[in-house]
């Protein structure tokens, strides 16, 4: 399998949209691998994990075809990770399609139904996916897990616990497992720690790469939704205590603020046994 990062910034890009910060000014002056559009992967040019804002410009930037792309894995439905109203273009009159098109099947939780449940047509499905169900989708094993992100203290509804706190969240965000001929990628964003139904499901399964929110970069805060360095580190050492990774896997760190104020050859130092994801990176395993 081969993934390809898109882009690999939280909701604001870096620099962000309105702002004037140093991390914001550096990424200006210095460009290159400090530019990072919002976050998007696509596994072997046909399974794509999320479609946020800047995935029309991600598909010019990498020449890539989403016409013959036939799934596409929704993490949650934050702005920056699912814009629905462009997949409303994949419908007769804005698109001309072949006679044997087959639909385009966006997979996410609920509230990720209602999002795109608009723009439906013969042309654009969806599909539920719930937590640690497997389903085969385009040829790929794929297992949702639960996410600790969209924290809501005013809902009652999906909770999942981290540190011996329950917390119930706004939806059912996910991230996800995907398997093919004996490889596998974790790709994991937004989340906070994995939680303990998470680590039990992931353990012995020594992945092949493993990629980690690092919103948060040098920012140590109580924000309980993403990470940051810190929390990479620890990840990292569970996951290969308890087989989930081995001496084999390939660590990424991924989906960076500007408020976590760190340059890219920064993070690079202080991550030790991390690739730092940038637009544009590649990996085979």
């Amino acid at each position: 399998m081969k993934i390809l990062f898109m882009g690999t910034a939280a909701a604001e890009g870096v620099p962000a949209l309105f702002c004037q910060c140093s991390h914001c000014r550096y990424a200006w002056e210095h460009g290159g691998k400090e530019i990072r559009g919002r976050c998007g992967a696509m596994i072997d040019g046909r399974l794509k994990l999320d479609f946020g804002p800047d995935s029309y410009a991600h598909m010019l930037k990498y020449h890539l075809d989403y016409l013959s792309m036939r799934a596409l894995l929704i993490t949650h439905g934050h702005e920056d990770h699912l814009t629905p109203t462009e997949l409303g273009y994949r419908m007769e009159g804005f698109g001309h399609f072949p006679p044997d098109d087959v639909p385009l099947t966006v997979y996410g939780n609920e509230h990720v139904g209602e999002l795109v449940k608009p723009f439906l047509n013969p042309h654009l499905a969806y599909s539920r996916i719930r937590p640690f169900e497997t389903q085969e989708i385009d040829g790929y094993q794929v297992t949702a897990l639960e996410a600790v992100h969209y924290i809501d203290p005013h809902s009652d509804q999906y909770p999942v616990e981290l540190d011996g706190k329950s917390f119930y969240r706004t939806e059912e965000a996910m991230f996800y497992l995907i398997e093919k001929a004996g490889k596998s990628i974790l790709y994991a964003h937004d989340t906070d720690e994995f939680t303990p139904n998470d680590m039990q499901f992931l353990a012995g399964r020594k992945i092949d790469l493993i990629s980690m929110d690092c919103t948060n970069g040098t920012w140590d805060c109580d924000y309980y939704g993403h990470m940051g360095i810190n929390d990479n580190l620890r990840m990292r050492k569970k996951l290969l205590e308890n087989g989930a990774a081995d001496e084999h896997t390939i660590f990424v760190a991924n989906h960076f603020s500007h408020n976590g104020l760190a340059s890219y050859e920064e993070m690079q130092k202080r991550l030790p046994g991390f690739i730092v994801s940038y637009d544009g990176l590649e990996i085979s395993i």
